[in-house]
């Protein structure tokens, strides 16, 4: 069952079956959105547990109101119609309207049959709280959306109305092979491998290393055979300088320490 008609029904049943006019005498309008607000957030409440809280139709305008919001009927109209149809003139409750409520999904079953008996236990104390069958009509077939028929078996003849919810099994077998197969798919859920190197980080890399991979040699003979196109191509009629002595000559090398300093050009 979800926090709020929970709480709401477990608090009514301890402190409000002996108030009068409960459910007919409306609750703060301020109140009951703090605490709507503080289910929305909190999400779960022990009322009990709240030293602020001391009006119990505040709790009870806030369950009437929860009931109103829901989307769908508890109990379907259909389902509703076609038992009033079958088993008109009943004055115990029908073995169909016990098959129906059985069919109901547990989520239904369960809640019908908290709100049902909290309201069959108000009409228990209808001395103290005037809250007879006519007046829980009056406040509850219509935020329950049920008709009459069923809701006089209901709250009157509480008891006989319940043999137990037959799709639960069903509905339980369902919930285990889901979280199954979370179990399951988080134990699969690997790392995904690093992406394969692209081609051109491949050159990069092996452009970055090749002062170490290559010769020791390759950088001066490069420079050298470059230093003799250059010398080859002089001009013809230029007039020859004289001649240098290289033994006295001191040429500094440019080019990194890969090997020996150039000789110099001869001329």
């Amino acid at each position: 069952m979800p926090a709020l008609p929970w709480r709401c029904i477990d608090y009514l049943n301890f402190k409000g079956c002996e108030e009068e006019g409960l459910y007919r005498v409306p609750g703060s309008g301020k109140e009951i959105k703090h605490w709507q607000r503080r289910f929305d957030t909190e999400l779960d409440i022990n009322l009990f547990d709240e030293p602020d809280l001391y009006d119990v139709n505040t709790i009870g305008s806030m369950f009437k109101a929860w009931l109103r919001e829901l989307p769908d009927e508890i109990f379907p109209k259909a389902t509703q119609a076609m038992i009033a149809e079958k088993c008109a003139g009943a004055t115990k409750a029908p073995q169909l309207l016990k098959d129906e409520l059985s069919k109901l999904p547990p989520f239904n079953y369960y809640l019908l049959f908290a709100i049902t008996c909290h309201l069959s236990l108000l009409h228990s104390y209808v001395d103290k709280n005037k809250m007879d069958y006519r007046n829980l009509c009056i406040c509850f077939q219509p935020c329950m959306k049920i008709d009459g028929f069923c809701f006089q078996f209901l709250v009157c003849d509480w008891k006989n109305c319940w043999q137990g919810c037959w799709t639960e099994k069903e509905y339980l077998a369902k919930e285990l092979e889901y979280e199954r197969q979370l179990k399951e798919a988080a134990l699969n859920k690997t790392i995904a491998p690093p992406a394969p190197a692209t081609s051109e980080a491949v050159e990069e890399r092996a452009i970055s290393s090749s002062g170490s991979s290559q010769p020791i040699d390759g950088g001066s003979s490069g420079t050298a055979t470059k230093a003799s196109s250059r010398s080859g191509s002089l001009k013809k009629g230029r007039k020859t300088p004289p001649n240098i002595d290289n033994n006295n000559l001191k040429v500094a090398s440019q080019l990194p320490e890969l090997g020996p300093p150039l000789s110099p050009i001869q001329i």
